[in-house]
């Protein structure tokens, strides 16, 4: 299994959510590009391409969330035409994340085993039917990257994920270091590391296949995240994303 080639703790449970299965087979970018400077930490400057696919972080993780609750796919039925699988995907996406499956009729897919390899044959109609990412900007809860993020906040937040993790539900959160990084991620397992500490399991959207650690450090209440090409290993504030505004 790829997630115990990823993740070698053999304690580790099986998640009912592989990186390499159940998520998108192609990457969102970033706007501008990301390399380490002299002293090893990561800059930003203009590319001079523009990015093909970027601003997507949110749309991504949005949809592998509906995908992963209210699509199945069938990989013994016929394929289906562009159009059809256009006016799915739509149906699938106008479904709010925090809906649990069993209030919508699940919305099938088939000729594809998984979400991986659906997206890697409709690369082109899953990008043009994500979303708009400007809107994904616009989001309420984004003011709050700016603002102090109190240590009982995050507390509170670490034990809400594991509850949501618990019931074998994926979680989106929001990660920033304001004003260096705001990313979106997804997280679909974690272990106990002892005093307190958790690791979680995340889907990545710029990391297309791999899984990523995301840890929450319990004496300091803070979150720390693996070290990606767009940010130094190092603290990251945290708040969970795409939530029934009833709850």
């Amino acid at each position: 299994m790829l997630v115990a080639v990823l993740f070698p703790w053999g304690a580790l449970a099986q998640p009912d959510f592989n990186p390499r299965q159940d998520a998108f087979s192609f990457a969102n970018d970033t706007v501008r590009e990301y390399l380490p400077d002299a002293g090893g930490n990561i800059v930003s400057r203009d590319r001079e391409e523009p990015a093909d696919f970027a601003h997507s972080c949110f749309l991504l993780s949005r949809a592998v969330i509906q995908f992963h609750k209210f699509a199945r796919f069938e990989p013994g039925a016929p394929k289906l035409s562009q159009d059809e699988y256009r006016k799915r995907l739509r149906r699938l996406f106008r479904i709010p994340c925090w809906f649990g499956p069993q209030r919508q009729e699940v919305v099938r897919f088939p000729g594809y085993a998984d979400l991986w390899d659906f997206s890697a044959d409709h690369k082109a109609l899953l990008q043009a039917n994500l979303g708009s990412w400007r809107l994904s900007y616009f989001r309420v809860g984004n003011f709050r990257m700016g603002f102090p993020h109190p240590r009982a906040g995050q507390a509170l937040a670490a034990r809400q994920l594991v509850r949501k993790l618990d019931r074998g539900e994926l979680e989106a959160v929001y990660l920033t270091r304001f004003p260096k990084m705001n990313h979106c991620i997804v997280l679909y397992h974690y272990r106990q590391l002892g005093g307190g500490d958790l690791e979680f399991l995340a889907y990545d959207p710029n990391y297309p296949g791999r899984g990523t650690w995301l840890r929450y450090h319990a004496k300091e209440r803070y979150f720390e995240l693996e070290e990606r090409w767009y940010f130094n290993t190092g603290r990251v504030n945290l708040m969970r994303v795409f939530l029934s505004p009833f709850h």
